[in-house]
């Protein structure tokens, strides 16, 4: 990914998220490497047309894929969902 400071917040987001799936998905990471542009079209990317195309990273080690990492997210949500307060903290007392 460049390192260029004027890339939206969002855009950079949605780059890092395509680069995750392109780590589990070899056809994905195949289009990509036949077509950038294209590729990252195809998952809502409009990519600027006046920066060079991204290059495609390496998968770190020791990473998780993003299915795992979502999968993971949406445990702990429903996990603090179910948390009670054992001293009643949520309930309203009428003094």
């Amino acid at each position: 990914m460049p390192e260029d400071s004027t890339l939206p917040p969002e855009l950079r987001t949605q780059l890092a998220r395509f680069f995750a799936r392109t780590w589990s998905d070899e056809v994905l990471r195949q289009d990509f490497e036949r077509d950038p542009r294209a590729a990252l079209a195809t998952v809502g990317i409009d990519w600027p047309s006046d920066l060079p195309l991204p290059e495609l990273p390496e998968r770190p080690e020791n990473a998780i894929d993003l299915e795992s990492l979502e999968a993971s997210a949406g445990s702990a949500v429903s996990t603090i969902g179910t948390v009670s307060c054992p001293t009643g903290c949520f309930s309203r007392q009428n003094s």
